[in-house]
């Protein structure tokens, strides 16, 4: 996906440059010139990675599975979001330059012709909202204490602010521009993303992967977490080892996501743990019951453990350990693996490790090896214990806090030159 942002806006570069006279490529035109051609070009840009962002959104499976699973899809959009705010800044920026050096009496004049036609009025006011719009959800999207249900809802505030934007784009594109190639180009975007910004409006987005359910059970265990099984339709898919599903549970809240902690052989619950570590979470265990309606999105992600023979090594911490249970539970099933698996598993302390029951039994059964720890007694994990293991094993498969999963990438790359590539992780930051 980054190759497609880097040719996108290469090919607007390439289709605005073909435009331009020689001395507004070679920066040598007076200012007010050089922001006339410069103002379409960045309100371009930023309808492209709009456009861009806009398809991530749409998350289709073809992108899901290219870009290795929705987590990293979610990045991407993440990120593009960003661009597209600094792009949007800059553009912004750019339109008011003039007002820093010319008089009141210019200004208003410029105000007036500016006025004279109402449809380009009217864009050039939308711009101002959708730059204020974008701006303003841009930030508070990357504030953590705003709570993820207001998150949610004002993220709807995105599309809204690519139909604005695109209005503005398409309708101040200059006198002749649009019948070129890049016209052509920016109006294909605006055309596309403005068909997906509807779609999300309207709540369809991922629509085609809902399926009914109801709550069949539900334990909070001694560490507090929440053992949930939700019973789903007939017509569920069915799931791989490592993937998890976007639950609906209460319709004022929406979905979340949870790792899918059983292994799924037709027929039966899905099970999910849910550690209280949030508004939503922390509330949860006594809202919901037994025989409550429930909607399971999915499934999502593409954890792949790979092929069962190879030697691999397996790191959790925390609540991280939900994301293995599946596969343990399925090489338990299938007469265990059949290459040498090394699981390192660290908690907080005592009462964390009382989470999950049975695990030793069920590594035993799986074939794999178990490495507990327990930080507040133990001490915590070296990235060198686990790096003995790496020269052998064709890949570390990864869940836990961010933080421990960058200083342990780093050390296994350089100290025991561990591919990056080979370092599989899941981004459970949706935001």
């Amino acid at each position: 996906m980054k190759r497609m942002s880097l040719l996108v806006s290469l090919l607007i570069v390439l289709l605005w440059a073909v435009l331009q006279p020689i001395e507004i490529l070679s920066f040598s035109s007076p200012f007010m010139p050089m922001r006339k051609a410069l103002m379409p070009l960045l309100g371009a840009l930023a309808i492209g990675w709009m456009g861009i962002s806009m398809l991530l959104a749409l998350r289709p499976p073809w992108l899901e599975h290219r870009l290795g699973g929705l987590d990293k899809l979610f990045k991407m959009h993440k990120w593009s979001g960003i661009g597209i705010v600094l792009l949007v800044v800059t553009h912004w920026i750019l339109y008011l330059s003039p007002l820093v050096f010319l008089t009141t009496e210019t200004i208003e004049k410029i105000k007036r012709e500016q006025d004279a036609e109402l449809l380009r009025a009217l864009a050039r006011d939308m711009g101002e909202w959708a730059a204020w719009i974008m701006i303003i959800l841009g930030v508070l999207a990357l504030l953590r204490f705003v709570p993820y249900g207001w998150f949610r809802k004002l993220h709807k505030g995105f599309p809204i602010a690519f139909l604005i934007g695109a209005y503005h784009g398409v309708i101040l594109l200059p006198d002749g521009m649009a019948s070129t190639p890049f016209g052509v180009v920016i109006l294909a975007i605006a055309l596309v993303g403005s068909v997906i910004a509807v779609i999300s409006l309207a709540g369809m987005i991922g629509r085609s992967r809902r399926y009914a359910g109801r709550v069949s059970g539900l334990k909070i265990t001694a560490a507090g977490v929440l053992n949930l099984q939700v019973k789903p339709s007939h017509n569920w898919p069915g799931h791989e080892a490592g993937q998890f599903a976007w639950l609906t549970l209460d319709r004022k809240e929406g979905h979340h996501p949870f790792s899918i902690v059983s292994d799924w052989k037709g027929g039966d619950d899905l099970h999910f743990a849910i550690k209280p570590l949030g508004d939503y979470t922390r509330t949860l265990a006594g809202r919901v019951k037994v025989g409550d309606s429930a909607i399971v999105e999915g499934p999502y992600g593409r954890f792949d453990f790979g092929d069962v023979s190879e030697e691999q090594v397996w790191v959790a911490g925390g609540i991280g350990v939900a994301l293995f249970l599946a596969r343990l539970e399925q090489l338990a099933a299938t007469s265990g693996s059949k290459g040498k698996v090394h699981f390192f598993y660290s908690v907080g302390n005592n009462i964390d490790a009382t989470f999950p029951d049975g695990l030793e039994d069920l590594c035993r059964r799986a074939g794999v090896e178990l490495h507990f720890r327990i930080s507040a007694v133990d001490g915590h994990l070296d990235p060198d214990e686990i790096g003995k293991f790496v020269p052998n094993a064709s890949g570390v498969w990864f869940c836990g806090p961010l933080g421990w999963a960058k200083i342990l990438q780093v050390v296994l790359h350089n100290k025991f030159h561990l591919p990056i590539g080979s370092f599989h992780r899941e981004f459970f930051e949706f935001r």
